[in-house]
């Protein structure tokens, strides 16, 4: 109940931010997660295969932006947005009974919310080609995922979030951007690093992603 909350203040001052009369902004962006090392793991040879838990995967987010000028190319902007996530996990074999079925590399999913707000610079790369930079926190929240199991009677209780789940789902992470203005339309390509440290027990592990996004200004 509480972490519902928080993520409802976050919406509504999202909200309250997009009602002022702006430029608004329906974005998509398609993401490569990367999955970070896995820390708290002894440096060992098993050791070093184990803090790589984790595959690359894919996922997308689409939401609203706005671009509030604060004085001359100085810009600021908020979003909110849903996002989908998927990875999976790497070199992992959790089962194999007697028939010699296996339960190998299961891949997890993530459904939720993020609510960046980032600070940018807008100039003229060159002629008729406007950049733009940008940087700034970025706040989600995971309210739905879990690890894919081919036999999840079998595995057991083994869930992604929960009270004995792998990772936390709230997240902040730090957005770095880089954009081309073409009239109405932005296309960049962005790197969010995970802050958060996910991992609720004595491990530790942050989510990155790479994205390519498009903006559509109205």
């Amino acid at each position: 109940m509480k972490k519902s909350l928080i993520i409802l203040s976050l919406i509504i001052s999202a909200l309250h931010v997009f009602a002022q009369d702006s430029n608004w902004g329906l974005r998509a962006a398609f993401d490569i997660n990367i999955p970070g090392k896995i820390g708290g793991i002894a440096d060992t040879d098993a050791g070093k295969l184990l803090k790589e838990r984790y595959r690359q995967g894919y996922g997308g987010t689409i939401g609203v932006v706005y671009d509030h000028w604060l004085s001359g190319s100085i810009f600021l902007q908020p979003g909110l947005s849903l996002f989908y996530d998927t990875y999976s996990y790497k070199d992992l074999i959790i089962m194999e009974d007697e028939v010699g079925k296996e339960e190998k590399d299961p891949s997890l999913y993530k459904l939720g919310v993020r609510v960046p707000v980032v600070i940018g610079y807008s100039y003229d790369f060159i002629d008729a080609l406007p950049m733009r930079v940008y940087t700034g926190p970025e706040l989600s929240y995971a309210f739905a995922g879990d690890i894919r199991f081919k036999n999840r009677d079998q595995v057991g209780d083994w869930h992604l979030f929960g009270k004995d789940g792998e990772q936390r789902r709230f997240d902040v992470a730090w957005k770095l951007g880089l954009g081309v203005d073409f009239d109405l339309a932005t296309v960049s390509i962005e790197a969010t690093l995970g802050l958060t440290d996910l991992c609720p027990g004595n491990l530790s592990f942050r989510d990155n992603r790479v994205s390519v996004a498009v903006t559509h200004f109205f």
